[in-house]
């Protein structure tokens, strides 16, 4: 019985895609913009002005 060489051409590109993939989660973890708090700041900022435009008005 021979010993077949395994294949290792396709190693290098799936450690390279799981790399990449890592990085990219870390990025998107790191710097993305939190999106229920900026979501509650523009209804915390509408709620504000109609209460001060309503104080403005008597």
């Amino acid at each position: 019985m021979s010993k077949k060489q395994p294949n290792n051409f396709l190693a290098p590109f799936v450690i390279a895609g799981i790399t990449a993939g890592f990085f990219i989660s870390a990025y998107r973890f790191v710097f993305a913009k939190p999106i229920e708090k900026s979501r509650q700041k523009e209804s915390d900022n509408s709620e504000n002005q109609t209460a001060h435009t309503e104080v403005q008005k008597d």
